[in-house]
């Protein structure tokens, strides 16, 4: 995971607790965080449709994989790929995606079966009184309306009715009981750690470079029109006129960008505005480097001007100004610790995941990823069009 995302972790221990997935919150599911949980792929439909001329089904132990259920899953990421590639060039991209979907259907039955055979007897009637409750707090977060609730889960895939909705529940209680109880003992690092990953990532993740952002009107005494210099004494004394001008409609409330639409400049057609750039970082040429030193003297939609540079007169108005910071090590520590917490686990995660698999005898999967991706290309490619 980037190390940028760490912002957005938030690892939470305790016991095994069902994801409230109606109310768009990012919970957790005990000892495992939500992105593990959706590696699993129990969130998936489970009542696979049965074998008809166009489907393979692949037996992993006591459960069922169809392939339609694989395409099902993948058609909004590949449909669009098949429908403008050729068939060579669709098969290498669809299959290692296609192999990973199965993969995780996989995987999600055979950690489902370890749950099973290491659940307590009464675990039954603790699933049943789970599901309830979740089902009560997915109905209630649609105003208790269970007809629109049933609409939205068949919507986002989740249940084909309400009966797999609680089936598919239970799966992922008992996924993740049985997950928590292989975890090690919580993972404890040290002050040394933590610093060192501070020391390591604190330009990237910890500190916001400052930003300043403003707007131009450029004045050239050398493209002014005749009509323009009439009455002055020169086309410079008339730009000084004109700026001075510029500045009372503007400071009455003209508005800056059409203005600055109406001079000179690289500017002019975009309203005079320039990138934000970072201070003092001379990111630009001359003369907006010096403007930009200017600029960050002011404040946010201040205008200043006119200021002459090489015989040019600029009209200068603040629009963004952003100062750099770093957050101090204390400020983050507890940030820090989470996201590391959060790799530790994720390794167990993958590392007993590769040790399901690899126990696992699946001489046909190969053969199964052969015959979705070609169905992909069938039902979605070029041809079929």
């Amino acid at each position: 995971m980037p190390v940028k995302k760490i912002v957005c972790l938030s690892i939470v221990l305790g016991a095994a607790a069902l994801l409230c997935i109606s109310c768009g919150r990012r919970q957790q599911y005990g000892k495992f965080s939500e992105e593990q949980m959706q590696q699993i792929g129990l969130a998936r439909k489970y009542d696979l449709p049965a074998p008809t001329g166009d489907t393979m089904v692949l037996g992993v132990h006591s459960e069922t994989i169809s392939s339609d259920d694989i395409l099902s899953t993948i058609e909004k990421g590949l449909e669009a790929a098949a429908a403008r590639m050729n068939k060579a060039d669709f098969d290498a991209e669809a299959r290692p995606v296609i192999r990973n979907v199965i993969r995780d259907q996989i995987v999600g039955v055979l950690l489902y079966e370890r749950a099973r055979k290491n659940a307590p007897e009464s675990i039954d009637d603790m699933l049943e009184k789970a599901v309830e409750d979740q089902v009560n707090r997915f109905v209630a977060s649609y105003g208790n309306d269970y007809v629109l609730a049933e609409k939205k889960f068949k919507e986002m895939g989740w249940a084909t009715d309400w009966r797999s909705f609680r089936e598919n529940q239970k799966k992922l209680i008992m996924t993740e009981s049985y997950l928590s109880s292989q975890r090690k003992e919580k993972q404890r690092f040290s002050h040394r750690q933590l610093r060192d990953y501070y020391e390591q990532n604190k330009a990237e993740v910890f500190c916001k470079t400052g930003q300043v952002g403003f707007s131009i009107i450029a004045i050239e005494p050398d493209k002014l029109t005749s009509e323009q210099i009439a009455g002055d004494s020169s086309a410079q004394a008339a730009a000084k006129r004109i700026a001075a001008d510029l500045m009372k409609q503007l400071n009455a409330g003209a508005d800056f960008t059409e203005r600055a639409k109406l001079y000179h400049g690289d500017l002019a057609s975009v309203g005079g505005k320039v990138l934000p750039v970072e201070p003092g970082a001379n990111a630009l040429p001359e003369p907006y480097n010096t403007l930009e030193a200017r600029a960050v003297e002011m404040q946010p939609d201040a205008i200043d001007g006119p200021i002459e540079i090489d015989g040019r007169l600029y009209i200068l108005k603040l629009d963004t100004l952003l100062t750099a910071d770093c957050k101090s090590f204390e400020e983050v520590q507890p940030l820090i610790e989470q996201h590391l917490l959060y790799q530790y686990n994720q390794q167990q995660y993958l590392e007993l995941v590769s040790r399901l698999v690899a126990s696992t005898d699946i001489a046909q999967m190969e053969q199964f990823t052969d015959f979705c991706v070609n169905q992909a290309y069938k039902r979605w490619g070029r041809s079929s069009s």
